[in-house]
């Protein structure tokens, strides 16, 4: 590992334990790369917060500013200054109070609304951008209950994971920003729900989507933070390599138990299944295109909070079905070893290495969103596919490319009476990549080979894939 890596390392385990981290006296340049790695990871606040008071830090953070720019204490990167910050949030009411609701909620006024905490490239403001991050949570989660209140009275309880859940495992919860909200519904209530979210002032993502035959859809509220992920099953059900990952599921949403966020009693998955779908949610995103620490975190912290209430045979039983449970314990090694998290015992228990996880962990950044990674995920996602299927190389990967007129009819509704124009759907998929691939970078098919292969080769040392 890089030095910035083990020091990024060493700063999420301080802010995991609130401890204090010894200087190790990096360079201007080499906390101006562990930041921009931190950003990667989605973890800036927490990493920052950590750091602030390291001499080393505060130099390098002066000498990264503009001429004439100068850097104050960051008070606001604490929960306290963020919770200011949410005072002055979309409907102007406490986390649980519901807005009014004739009305839905009030727009934003945009002089309060902080930005996303973009950096110059050539002078990183840090201190900022995290700010900007922390006060953007703070807002985002009093909108997010005040909108589980709302569909409450409109006689509609969803199940909450991630999100909130897994912030409030952590000392600080507003350190760990996430950008959705993820809400597990009854199939039967998609469209109700759908009418309600539309009532309430958020617009649909893809306004073509069908909500009866669509098993994920998703909703913003304009000039606000708020982004709601609506899941009637928790993994894609048309998925050769996923689908099977919502069997352990079945008969979840009777076991839900409530969660207290704030001052808003929510209902999320029990614990065993809780956890179970974080681990699945990062496997998922290991055999796509990988992930980063955060999800290392959240999983370590959700197992050690519940550990009394897991029953981590079944969830071993579960992960070794899938071939994911030498995955698993080295993820949990990871934890262990890297952020001081001792690991459960029945995967502290499976021979593993995590140290070429670790590498992946490093590299992909939060969920692998870098051009190059992106593109390779046709290649494992293909190998993987192929192993299910007992099929030669090459029919995952086709059929990942070019999914069937079923796969597609949710998102596009014109498929189901008109079949035959499934290559416009592919020509569709296409253009909308291309219309969005801007804020990944430019691509380079050759690095995009070197990744795919290099990670067919990591999913084989686990275990996933035969060799």
């Amino acid at each position: 590992m890089k030095r910035t890596e083990e020091f990024l390392l060493e700063l999420l385990r301080a802010g995991l334990h609130t401890e204090k981290p010894a200087d190790p006296a990096l360079n201007p340049e080499e906390w101006k790369e562990l930041l921009r790695l931190a950003e990667a990871h989605k973890l800036l606040p927490l990493i920052l917060d950590a750091a602030w008071s390291l001499p080393s830090c505060r130099a390098a953070l002066r000498q990264s500013l503009p001429p004439g720019g100068k850097v104050s204490r960051p008070e606001a990167v604490t929960d306290e200054g963020a919770e200011r910050q949410a005072a002055v949030s979309t409907n102007g009411s406490k986390c649980g109070e519901p807005p009014h609701p004739s009305s839905g909620f009030r727009e934003t006024p945009e002089s309060t609304f902080p930005s996303r905490g973009r950096l110059n490239r050539e002078y990183p403001d840090w201190k900022t951008a995290a700010l900007a991050q922390v006060s953007r949570q703070a807002i985002q989660e009093n909108e997010f209950l005040n909108l589980i209140l709302a569909l409450r009275e409109r006689g509609l309880e969803p199940v909450v994971v991630k999100g909130a859940v897994c912030r409030a495992l952590y000392p600080k919860p507003l350190l760990r920003p996430s950008v959705d909200d993820d809400l597990l519904i009854p199939a039967d209530q998609a469209p109700a729900f759908h009418a309600a979210l539309l009532e309430l002032g958020l617009t649909a993502d893809d306004p073509a989507a069908d909500p009866e035959k669509a098993w994920e859809l998703s909703y913003h509220k304009p000039n606000s933070p708020l982004y709601i992920e609506l899941h009637k099953c928790l993994f894609d059900p048309d998925s050769e390599v996923f689908r099977s990952f919502n069997e352990p599921f079945d008969g979840a949403l009777d076991r839900t138990v409530p969660v207290q966020i704030q001052d808003v009693t929510l209902r999320t998955l029990a614990p065993t299944d809780h956890l179970l779908f974080l681990i699945l949610h990062a496997f998922k995103h290991f055999l796509h295109s990988g992930f980063g620490l955060r999800i290392v975190s959240d999983v370590c912290l959700y197992s050690r909070q519940h550990a009394e209430q897991i029953d981590f045979a079944r969830i071993v039983a579960v992960c070794a079905a899938r071939r994911c449970d030498r995955f698993t314990a080295a993820l949990y090694r990871i934890g262990e070893k890297q952020l001081g998290i001792p690991a459960p015992a029945p995967f502290a228990a499976i021979e593993t290495d995590e140290t070429a996880l670790l590498e992946d962990v490093l590299a992909a950044g939060l969920v692998g969103a870098e051009i190059d990674r992106l593109h390779s995920a046709n290649i494992t996602l293909g190998a993987v596919s192929d192993q299910n299927t007992g099929r030669s190389s090459g029919g995952g990967l086709r059929k990942s490319l070019f999914p069937s007129a079923k796969q597609l009819a949710g998102r596009y509704p014109w498929l189901e009476k008109r079949p035959w124009l499934l290559p416009a759907a592919w020509a569709a998929r296409v253009a909308s990549y291309l219309k969005n691939r801007g804020k990944y970078g430019a691509e380079n098919p050759t690095a995009s080979l070197r990744i795919g292969k290099e990670r067919v080769e990591l999913l084989k040392s686990y275990g996933v894939i035969d060799n």
